[in-house]
């Protein structure tokens, strides 16, 4: 019996309109400490003491993005960029044939997820 479920729990966040960038004063503190408004970097691997779960790292993932409104282009080059090993690859992978934030939320869940 597959204990997995099939949705997401955590909300898809919202995105700023495409094209839109912060004024040029920001650009600087986006630069150096955006990273720091999202989760630590998730692995996939349950051993890896550094990396949240699934759920934390897009609860995370959800948080950040209400601080810094980002496009949905750039908000999917952090998550990009905050996943390691498999889950990098398979982001990649689902950015790069147009899969929606939600759906790659949804198939991240359903790979690493587990019931509570």
């Amino acid at each position: 019996m597959n204990n997995r479920k099939s949705r997401c729990p955590v909300m898809v966040p919202n995105f700023a309109p495409a094209g839109q960038k912060p004024p040029t004063d920001l650009q600087e503190v986006y630069k150096s400490d955006l990273y720091d408004a999202f989760p630590e970097a998730f692995s996939g691997d349950r051993e890896d003491q550094r990396s949240p779960s699934i759920c934390k790292f897009l609860e995370g993932m959800y948080h950040g993005q209400k601080v810094c409104n980002l496009t949905e282009d750039d908000f999917k080059e952090i998550l990009l960029n905050k996943c390691t090993g498999v889950p990098h690859r398979l982001v990649k992978d689902w950015i790069n044939t147009k899969i929606s934030v939600g759906e790659i939320y949804n198939r991240l869940y359903k790979l690493y997820g587990t019931d509570p």
